[in-house]
């Protein structure tokens, strides 16, 4: 009989074990996402793939939404970064956002799995685990990570250093715009080709106030 799903928080990690446990628990997950969606995959292939008990899987991840929302999380903070401070901001945060469209569609299942699970998690008021390869916050508690990361990162790509309020506003008005364009197409609705076009004018419209700061 498969395992209830509950609705309560992931668990914290607190120990270097529990951190490379929890490491290998995401690799799995994002492995199996893009080989079967979603749907198809099982928490039980996960543990199994990842090495641990299908409690422990479920301890820091009580659903699959929870767990393949925290993969979605690990995927932003991965992306790469720019090589070198941008010239112009709204060309740095655009090439940014253009290499982070196609590195999150190169698995279009995994991409729905992600996408589908963070609008779950977000649905339920519940959150994510802190980043766990800093040590700093694998005990804090738990904050949904991924709606703070992503403007950050934009921030960063556009070389504003020293962001002011309405900086965090504009980067964060352009994460939402953003997360529907992958949500569009992921459902079919955009090819990737109109996905990239699409970010590409969010940000020359939303952000042209930084170009006229400079």
């Amino acid at each position: 009989m498969p395992r209830i799903q509950d609705s309560r928080a992931p668990g914290r990690v607190s120990t270097a074990r529990q951190l490379e446990r929890q490491r290998a628990i995401l690799r799995a997950a994002a492995r199996l996402g893009a080989e079967h969606g979603l749907e198809r995959v099982q928490m039980s292939e996960v543990a199994q793939s990842a090495g641990v008990a299908l409690g422990t899987l479920y301890r820091y991840y009580p659903s699959k939404n929870h767990l393949f929302a925290a993969v979605l999380d690990g995927a932003v903070r991965e992306l790469p970064h720019p090589a070198a401070v941008p010239g112009d901001p709204v060309t740095g945060a655009t090439e940014f956002l253009s290499r982070a469209i196609g590195e999150l569609l190169r698995h279009p299942l995994l991409a729905r799995a992600m996408m589908v699970s963070m609008n779950a998690v977000r649905a339920e008021g519940h959150a994510l685990p802190h980043d766990p390869s800093s040590p700093e916050t694998a005990s804090a508690a738990a904050a949904l990570v991924t709606d703070q990361v992503m403007p950050e990162r934009i921030l960063t790509a556009a070389g504003i250093t020293n962001p002011a309020d309405e900086d965090h506003r504009l980067a964060r008005l352009l994460e939402q715009c953003v997360y529907g364009i992958l949500t569009w197409t992921i459902a079919g609705r955009l090819t990737i080709d109109q996905a990239l076009a699409d970010v590409h004018r969010a940000c020359e419209l939303l952000l042209a106030p930084w170009r006229s700061a400079r």
